[in-house]
């Protein structure tokens, strides 16, 4: 069971080094939450995360987990919200946004509208395009915005993106929308079979990125210590909003790689080889 990782606010950059938060008041409004509320999944279950931030936010308690480590890949993080007398808070104008700053220039990264899983937690699901650069800035900056009657209260969480060990999100020019992030939504290790495999598809304009529909991915499983792939896959196909879906065969244990092309109208569209390498356990 994974270790539950307690961070107050006094000593949040001693922990991790790489954790601080910020806090302001704007009297300013924002505009509406962007807060979803998903009632079809089961309850979250926090105890076997790591928690990144533990601290009061216009008197209340926000908490804010991760299932593992944080690496630049799509990943999702989960706000918890209390009351001062710890009671979940589940209908609040709660939203968010990412920024990577760089030191001398920042630029934003993909990022979905929150889910209110119940239970006073909240789900954000996002891609670090990058991992944090020594040196170079703040890095990840996590901002959470709260909506009160005359007021928004913002609070920061520097996050502590590391470099991923095996790539799942991987740049690409197409010749339809130009420089696109794609990103696969598999684990680093599979049991052998049939598997759903899912990837998140991004735009890149400018300091902006948007969600990216009307594609199908190829997938092309292929394991090279064999010299051979596999039948019974499926390509992924457009679900909404940025996201696809197919199947994937993994026939025997050992070193695979996923091959991945874009696909329009039949016609191949990405401009770059994108390879998933997973290990595939018996």
């Amino acid at each position: 069971m994974k270790r539950i990782i307690k961070i107050t606010i006094l000593y949040i950059t001693i922990v991790l080094g790489q954790i601080s938060i910020y806090s302001c008041h704007n009297a300013t409004k924002t505009t509406s939450t962007q807060t979803e509320m998903d009632t079809s999944a089961s309850a979250v279950d926090l105890s076997n995360m790591l928690m990144l931030a533990d601290t009061n936010f216009a008197g209340k308690q926000i908490s804010i987990w991760t299932a593992d480590s944080l690496t630049n890949k799509f990943e999702s993080l989960y706000l918890r919200l209390l009351d001062g007398k710890g009671k979940p808070l589940t209908d609040e104008a709660l939203d968010y946004h990412i920024t990577m700053d760089m030191g001398m220039m920042s630029h934003g990264g993909p990022y979905d509208p929150l889910v209110n899983k119940g239970n006073g937690i909240y789900q954000a699901d996002m891609v670090f395009i990058m991992a944090n650069m020594k040196d170079m800035g703040k890095g990840w900056l996590l901002k959470t915005l709260l909506q009160g009657k005359d007021k928004t209260d913002t609070l920061t969480v520097a996050l502590p993106v590391q470099q991923a060990t095996v790539a799942r999100t991987l740049p690409t020019g197409t010749t339809t929308d130009g420089r696109v992030f794609v990103s696969c939504l598999l684990p680093n290790e599979l049991e052998s079979g049939k598997h759903q495999i899912e990837f998140a598809l991004h735009k890149m304009d400018k300091e902006t990125f948007t969600n990216l529909d009307g594609y199908t991915i190829a997938i092309e499983p292929f394991m090279p210590e064999m010299k051979h792939g596999s039948s019974e896959n499926n390509d992924a196909q457009s679900k909404g909003n940025g996201r696809y879906s197919g199947q994937v065969n993994f026939t025997m244990p050992g070193e695979w790689i996923v091959k991945v092309k874009l696909m329009k109208n039949g016609d191949i569209v990405s401009q770059d080889h994108l390879v998933y390498p997973i290990k595939i356990k018996s």
